[in-house]
């Protein structure tokens, strides 16, 4: 908690903002109406209800083109087109780590089901698994040789990968899901 210091110094204070700083129809400001101070004047208009907002993460120099909370809901990672990646933690919004490493956007991040391994996707054509998306958003690539070609009504805006699956993000607000499987010719 950023503020604890100040609200432990000074409960009478945090007590009294609560009630001034909470929405009008909220259940504290109901509850607790009678409470409030007499001796300020001026108030702040608030909003009638609480706002779905609960915080803002600031840190990117560019857009952010994906985000993904980890499996356990405890860290959101997001990527950006500065060639960023930024972990957040989730309860306080503090930024735990900046990676970079990119040479172009970072258009996918994904953390592992264990929560413990992030992988990003790049417009650099560089990625944490072996699937990519090429830099011309045209093919699909394994090991630098082109498996799909991809019509431009599928040419993604954002992608994840997950072994042999890839989600795919598009201009036209549709996502489309493949799965990639190589046959092999068995010649003996």
């Amino acid at each position: 908690m950023y503020h604890k210091v100040a609200i432990e110094n000074s409960p009478l204070q945090a007590y009294v903002s609560a009630l001034l700083f909470s929405p009008n129809r909220s259940l504290i400001r109901s509850y607790f109406k009678r409470e409030e101070p007499k001796r300020i004047m001026i108030q702040p208009a608030m909003r009638d209800e609480w706002s779905a907002c609960l915080q803002t993460l600031e840190g990117h120099s560019d857009w952010v083109s994906s985000v993904a909370f980890s499996h356990d809901s405890t860290r959101l990672a997001s990527g950006s087109v500065d060639g960023t990646v930024k972990i957040w933690d989730v309860s306080s919004g503090a930024c735990l780590q900046t990676l970079e490493g990119h040479s172009d956007s970072v258009s996918s991040v994904a953390f592992s089901h264990d929560s413990t391994r992030l992988a990003s996707g790049s417009d650099d054509n560089t990625v944490n698994q072996g699937l990519a998306l090429s830099s011309d958003r045209i093919w699909i690539t394994y090991n630098s040789e082109n498996l799909l070609w991809l019509p431009s009504e599928y040419r993604q805006s954002c992608w994840t990968v997950f072994e042999k699956m890839i989600g795919i993000g598009t201009g036209n607000g549709r996502v489309w899901t493949c799965k990639v499987e190589r046959n092999e010719l068995n010649t003996s």
